[in-house]
Order: C-alpha cells, then structure tokens, then sequence
C-alpha cells in the first residue's frame, strides 16, 4: 500500500534502524509515512505472509532505516503478527525503539512498555490521539510519567502532524525504561534457572527471553534455535514453575504485568467527571433537522428496496406506492426521534459519540446498515462501475481497430433535462493509436498484433485495458468509500455488529474487513485476509471470497438486468447465494482443521472523517493493488491467448454443453459465458445475457434461466487474477483443492436452483 523504492539498501552503510512498534490502530502507518516521506518498500516477513514496511529516515542521506512492525497487543507471540513483531526486535543490530501509544488506551499500550525495559530496548514514547484523550474527559499527567518512565514522552496526534517535530528529535535521546516487574518468589527463581541456559550471546536482555519462555512462547524456542538438550531443561523448570499456580503461566505473568501498570497509573490518569458537552446550536440541529431528515430518508429507503424486491406485480410508481414510502419515512422518523429524545436529548452528549452508540445498537443499526450499503453499491457499483468504467474503457482506451468517436466535455443543468455542450474531444482511444501505429507494420490477423492488440486475448487491449481502465475506477471509488467507513470508525461497528454472524461460519467480526473488500474486487479482498489471526479462518474466508462474493462489477451488471427483469428474481438471487455462503462457511468451520481466534476489537470514537486522510490512503492502497494486481491480470491474458490459439478453450466449451444444456436447462451458448468468467466476471454476466437474449429471438428473456444462470456464474471458479492470489496466499495446492471443489459445486446449485424453481412454479 506503499509506493516502492527499488533499490537494494545495503546494512553496512546504516548508523541504525528505527523501530516503530504499538498496539494495532494506534497511528503507526501514519507517523511511518510522516518520518519517511514517500521512500518506502513493503514486503512480506521471511517465512510469514504478514507485511513489514520499510523506509528510509528522511533527511538522513539513508544512513537511518524506519521499519515499522505489525502492530502487536504483546511481544510474547500469539499469532503471527506478534512473532514478526518480536522477532524483528530480536534481531542483532542497533536499533532505538519508536513506541506509539494511543494515548487514551495508555494501559495497554504501558504493557509493551514493560516488555521493552525487559528486553534492554532504548525507547521514545509518542503518545498519540492525545485530542482524542482530551475529548474524553481523560488527563495525563506526562511529566511525572516521564520521570518515572525515565524516557522521553511526546503528545502527538499524527493526523494533525502535532508533536511530530518533537518526536523525531527524541530519536536521539532514546533510554531504557527504568522499568521493574517482581514476578513473586516462585517466577522469578524459574527465570534465574532458565537464564543461566541460555547463550551468552543473546540480542536482547536474558531476562526478557526467559520470561517469554515461561509464557509459553513456543515460537521463541524455535526463534533461538534451542538445541533438544538444553530445550527439555528449560520446559521442565517450566512445569516445575507451573506446578505452584492454578492458572497458565502465561496468564500470571500477565496479570503481574497488569497489576503493575495499574499501580504506575495511580495518580497519573485522572477523569473528568462528565465528558464535554456539544453546543446548543449544533445539537438543537442534530436532534430538529438533521436526524428526522436522515431518518426519514433511512425508513422512506427501506420501503422501497422492500417493495422493488416483494411487490411483485404492483405498480411501485403507483399513490398506493408513494403512501408506503411516505409511511415507512414516518414511522422511521418516530422511532429513532423518539429513542434519541428519550435517551440523549438531555444527556449533554456530543454529536458524534451519539452517532456511534446507534451505529451499534441491536435494532436501529440495522436500518442505517442498508442505506450505507445502498449508498456503496450507487457510488461503487452504478457510479465507478458503470459510469466510470464505461467511459475510461470504450472512449480513453478504446478498440485497437475501431475509432471510439471521441467524447463531449459537457455540463447538465440540475432538475432540468438540459445538458450544455463546451466542446467535443477528437481522442479515438488510446489501443486505437497503438494498433493505427502497429498495422504499418503488419496486418491485423498477425500473430504479434494479435498477441498484443488482439480483441479477444491481447496483451494489452485486453490484460492491461481491463486492470487499469476498469479495475482502476472501480476500486479507486470502493477504497473511498472504504476509507469513509474507517476514518468514521464505522467499519469497526459493523464488525461488532455482524460478529455473531461470523462465528456461524468460523471467523469473527474481524473478517467483515475482507468480506466489504471483496464487494469491490475478490483479488484485493484475498490478500488482506492476512489480518485474520490463524490458518483456519484465512483458508475459509478465501475459500467464501472465491465462491460467494460477488465483485462491484459483476454486482452492478447482475443487479442491473435481475433488477430489470423483476425485484422478487433479484431478492431470489441474493437468498441463494447468501445460504449458500451460510452452509460452506458452516461446513468448512467443521471440517478444516484448526482453531478460531478470540474477536478483540478496540472500539474507536465516532469521528468526522477527514478528506485528507482518505484521498491519501486511497492513493496508496490503489497503487498497491495496482502493483500487486496488474501482472496478474497480464499473465492471465497470455494464458488465455494460449488456450485460444490451441484451441482448447473450443474444447472446453463442447465438453461442458451437456451439464450446461441437460442439466441447467441454459442454451450451450451461455457456455462461452462461463468460461469467460475465469477472466472477467462481469463481461460474463453480460456475454450469458446476450446469449439468452438471443436463444429466446423475439419473446422476452425466461427470468428462471437467467436465475439460474447468474447463480452459477456467481458461484463459479473465481477470475484468474483471484486465482493467482489465492495460489500466493493460501499456496498451489489449497488453491487447486478449492477450485476443484468451486467448479462442480457451482453447477450443482444451478440444477438445484433451476429444479426448484420449476416445482414452486415461479
């Protein structure tokens, strides 16, 4: 998500590294991206799939490295995130520890501090969000922490760049934190016993290493290649340790660690009595005008997405209609006025900590949950897929043989059907100028031209066409849309919200990131499911992106031409595939072997989300995907060209028109369709249409084939650059296995889909 240097750094010439090391969501990748300015590479952590970002200290001629860790809720590793973390502290190099806090969670991020002192680390403190600590009602006394600490304490709040000019000059008086913990008689004799086992030559203070081997870090043992002798020794003082205390070993270190923070609080840490209150006018307007109008429109929208899906043949344009829609804005005005009337008008609240209470509430979230997917699916789904891409692709690229006829800058006059025409752009595309500039050399039926300009599978009229002009808008518009749920502090209220949902199917609220991600492109969603903390649930939401989740585009064309045909087909659509999601995930959560991590989120405050914020991680996390995303698409074009040219895809193609004809009940030329969902979903959605359209000549479309239809295709295997990343990520052979499972499965659904909607005569 990062914009890569290529260039090799080289140790010997660096004075030292800079480790930025916290707790998750405490800012880290913002202070990153302030101390090293755009000077950064990213890659993944020998042996691990988790990243580790890297860059140069700007301003140090690239003498000083910065690395920022994976944010960790403790140095004794429990998943692999903690073990990247610990290990790269363990490393024998010099190095000053950058500490950031999140300033109004100090308790938890003071427990890492412990773990510094103990491991003989220099540290700097950097206690960001501090405005966030003030809204509050929190105080922190900073001096007398720093004196006790006997390090350097530095406010920031790296969103407004405060407190960042101290904070890189506290690099350079960098100190250990007078810091110690006295484990009880009994722990602290097993650390001496454990110390004198080990090398002298360890990086780090022994007494830290032994600590953490009586936690149970077992990645540890393996970290410091432990001979079997002396590892035995070292697990029976362990057991022997264990032996005096009820609960694990791991759990009493910690709560001594805990026990010993709370006390260093006392006195440092204070409350307001009652947290600040927002102004009259603001609130007055909160509660008089800007919550009925939105709740309105939130019950006056629930209505008609239920009426456009249940109406069946009612005319939703009708009186009757329009008093439903009115109703339901009504209703919805009285209870939600009536739920913040009774329960916040005289609590003194501010707007947005009120804001994030309702995003959480049991009932009333609800609601507001489907309007923000609704607004999604219009700027994601019909804005950037189908505006956008529709103008990037056939007027900016272009057909490589045909001109595109250019385009007009022109305006509309709003509520009017007026448009005004400034002037029109003579631009025929840019494939159409390569291949004018390519035929004076050869012909078009050339096997070259072909290869790469060529309609069907050209390099670039197809591979690098299809990932920029159409992948470009479409995630480009999804990550703001993404990077508006997370400046707000939205996203992790849906986790919480659809948790218990997760768990049916063996993950946790964590996997909504993924899941959204996948709304906008399943090859993106398939990498970020590295954030899921064990094997199992990472094996289980690529297994679900792959099978379930439809892409942005292909979401938007479905919608399109189900929403066309009628509302109840859509709603059947989206049943089937939702149960099917359901009973896999289910399914898979018994049968993949393995545990489930505990869901531990911190809740952020209910925020305004910042323009700046967003446009730059937008930036970054674009060009991430393109970097990641573009070769893939290109290596799945030249595939497909060989396929073509060896006429296997004709092959395919005539082995599967039984299953297709026989058993789903679809023209055999829906069939090309499928297959060319493995390269691009949604042209296969539109590709299975014409071919429907054209099968039924004169009389409309059979709406049960086209369920059937878009069923299978949805659930079919993913596209090739989806598949690519699942071999990365999850390795050849769980990737062929899924396939392998994806594949019939899908065509099974289909049969039954198409069965059952002949014997309920629908």
């Amino acid at each position: 998500m990062h914009e890569v240097k290529s260039k090799e750094i080289d140790p010997k010439v660096l004075d030292y590294r800079i480790a930025l090391v916290g707790n998750p969501n405490v800012g880290k990748s913002v202070l990153f991206g302030l101390f090293t300015g755009k000077y950064v590479t990213v890659s993944n952590y020998p042996g691990t799939t988790v990243e580790v970002t890297r860059g140069m200290y700007s301003g140090s001629n690239d003498t000083i490295e910065v690395v920022d860790t994976p944010g960790s809720n403790s140095l004794i590793s429990h998943s692999e995130d903690e073990r990247v973390a610990r290990d790269i502290l363990l490393r024998d190099e010099e190095k000053r520890v950058i500490q950031i806090i999140d300033s109004k969670n100090i308790h938890r991020g003071l427990l890492i501090t412990t773990q510094l002192a103990e491991m003989g680390l220099p540290v700097s403190i950097g206690l960001n969000m501090w405005d966030e600590t003030l809204d509050r009602g929190m105080s922190i006394d900073s001096d007398k922490l720093q004196k006790i600490l006997g390090v350097t304490l530095t406010k920031t709040i790296a969103t407004q760049k405060y407190g960042i000019g101290a904070l890189r000059n506290s690099i350079n008086s960098v100190k250990i934190p007078k810091i110690s913990i006295d484990y009880g008689r009994v722990i602290e004799e097993g650390i001496k016993e454990i110390e004198t086992l080990l090398p002298e030559n360890t990086t780090v203070r022994k007494r830290a290493l032994a600590v953490m081997l009586l936690s149970y870090d077992e990645d540890l043992e393996e970290t410091l290649e432990i001979d079997e002798q002396t590892l035995g020794q070292i697990h029976s003082i362990r057991d022997g340790v264990q032996k005096e205390y009820g609960h694990p070993l791991s759990y009493v270190i910690a709560k001594k660690r805990s026990d010993y923070v709370g006390k260093l609080l006392k006195g440092i840490v204070s409350y307001r009595e009652h947290e600040e209150k927002a102004g009259a006018v603001l609130r007055n307007s909160f509660f008089l005008f800007f919550m009925p109008l939105f709740t309105f429109f939130v019950g006056y929208k629930v209505i008609d997405l239920l009426m456009f899906m249940f109406a069946g043949h009612m005319d939703t344009s009708g009186q009757v209609a329009w008093i439903l829609r009115l109703a339901g804005g009504c209703v919805s005005v009285g209870i939600y006025s009536y739920y913040l009337f009774s329960r916040e008008y005289g609590s003194g609240r501010k707007v947005t900590n009120i804001l994030g209470t309702l995003t959480m509430h049991p009932v009333l979230a609800w609601p507001m949950l489907l309007v923000v997917l609704w607004c999604i699916y219009k700027i994601v789904g019909q804005f950037g897929a189908g505006d956008c891409v529709d103008f990037v692709e056939s007027k900016i690229f272009g057909s490589s043989i045909e001109k595109s006829g250019g385009f007009d800058f022109k305006a509309f006059i709003p509520f009017t059907n007026i448009e005004y025409v400034f002037t029109h752009v003579n631009f025929q595309g840019i494939n159409y100028y390569i291949g004018l500039f390519c035929q004076k050399f050869m012909s078009t039926d050339n096997f070259f031209f072909e290869l790469f300009m060529g309609e069907e599978a050209g390099l670039i009229q197809v591979g690098v066409t299809y990932s920029i002009a159409i992948i470009l808008p479409i995630v480009g518009f999804f990550f703001i849309s993404f990077g508006l749920m997370e400046d707000s502090g939205y996203l992790p209220r849906l986790a919480v919200m659809l948790n218990r949902f997760f768990k049916i199917i063996g993950l946790n609220g964590k996997a909504v990131l993924p899941m959204v991600l996948g709304l906008g492109c399943d090859t993106m969603a398939t990498m970020t499911t590295r954030i899921l903390d064990t094997k199992k649930e990472r094996v289980i939401s690529t297994l679900l992106l792959a099978l379930a989740v439809p892409c942005s585009a292909q979401l938007g064309v479905i919608a399109g031409i189900l929403g066309s045909v009628s509302g109840t087909h859509l709603a059947i659509y989206f049943f089937v595939i939702f149960s099917q999601m359901l009973l896999v995930g289910y399914l898979s959560s018994k049968i993949i072997k393995g545990s489930s991590s505990d869901f531990l989120m911190e809740m952020p405050p209910f925020r305004r989300p910042k323009i700046g914020n967003i446009l730059m991680k937008t930036y970054y996390r674009t060009k991430w995907f393109l970097r990641e995303a573009v070769p893939l698409f290109v290596l799945g074009t030249f595939i497909l060209f060989i396929i073509t040219k060896l006429g296997i895809l004709t092959y395919i193609q005539r082995a599967a028109e039984p299953v297709v004809k026989h058993f789903l009940g679809l023209p055999v030329e829906t069939t090309q369709g499928f297959i060319l969902g493995f390269l691009r979903r949604d042209y296969a959605v539109v590709s299975i249409f014409k071919a429907l359209e054209k099968d039924a000549g004169s009389l409309e479309i059979d709406p049960n084939q086209l369920i059937v239809s878009l069923v299978v295709v949805t659930l079919f295997v993913p596209c090739l650059a989806n598949f690519f990343v699942m071999i990365k990520e999850r390795g050849s052979k769980t990737a062929f296995l899924m396939l392998a499972f994806i594949l019939p499965f899908s065509f099974l659904v289909g049969g039954i889909v198409r069965y059952a909607l002949q014997l309920l005569s629908i």
